[in-house]
């Protein structure tokens, strides 16, 4: 975040310069966010609502929260979700300004199963293995904010390669198909995160759901653990 931010600070601008965290800070942690870039060049940090803010002040930190009414649009650059490496519908490549995906998400598998070829998956069977294979069972559900139709398009990262969700996404768990790569519970996978490391990147797994990056990570549930270095 704070490569990302100077980056987008190199060129002088006018007014008020205000990092954007509302829904808390796009999934990545408002608090935390604004505490790691307290010591930037940015005259506010606006939020969601009065909880954050009263979050982020308690903090007392040098640069103040302040809600939507309180923003001055005509004199105000407001830096949003590229402060994290993330695309909306008018910033579609973050990547080409060298700005870097700050969050990378994963989880632990849970169960490990070998199937034959043209065994259906999860809800409503669409999709079926096209081969012999197996099945990962990953901690991630739509209750954390995980999209029921990954599966149409989306993959995750798993042994030094991408995978297929395998299936509708169920409430607490989706399931990834992950060919003969040797696998056992515990074992890391990565929905996304910064793609020089291989991982899909957030762009790349929101362009499959029909989604931008900003509503992929905006949507993370609480239940996920939040840690920063």
């Amino acid at each position: 975040m704070r490569s990302n931010t100077r980056l987008l600070l190199a060129e002088p601008s006018s007014g008020q310069v205000v990092a954007d965290l509302r829904g808390d800070a796009y999934g990545h942690g408002a608090a935390a966010v604004a505490k790691a870039l307290d010591d930037l060049p940015f005259d506010a940090f606006l939020v969601s609502n009065e909880t954050d803010a009263q979050a982020i002040d308690a903090l007392a930190l040098s640069t103040p929260s302040i809600l939507r009414s309180q923003l001055s649009p005509d004199s105000t650059t407001l830096l949003g979700p590229q402060l994290f490496g993330l695309d909306t519908t008018e910033f579609r490549d973050p990547r080409a300004l060298g700005l870097l995906p700050a969050l990378t998400l994963s989880a632990r598998v849970l169960s490990v199963k070998k199937v034959g070829a043209g065994e259906g998956v999860s809800y409503g069977y669409v999709y079926r293995t096209p081969r012999a294979t197996t099945l990962a069972m990953v901690c991630l559900g739509y209750s954390d904010g995980i999209d029921r139709h990954a599966c149409d398009g989306g993959r995750a990262w798993f042994g030094g390669g991408t995978h297929p969700i395998a299936g509708r996404v169920a409430m607490d768990v989706f399931m990834l198909d992950v060919d003969d790569s040797p696998v056992s519970p515990g074992d890391e996978v990565v929905l996304f995160g910064d793609e020089q490391h291989g991982y899909p990147s957030p762009v790349a797994w929101a362009g499959a759901l029909g989604k931008t990056g900003a509503e992929v990570t905006a949507s993370l549930g609480d239940r996920i653990v939040r840690s920063y270095r």
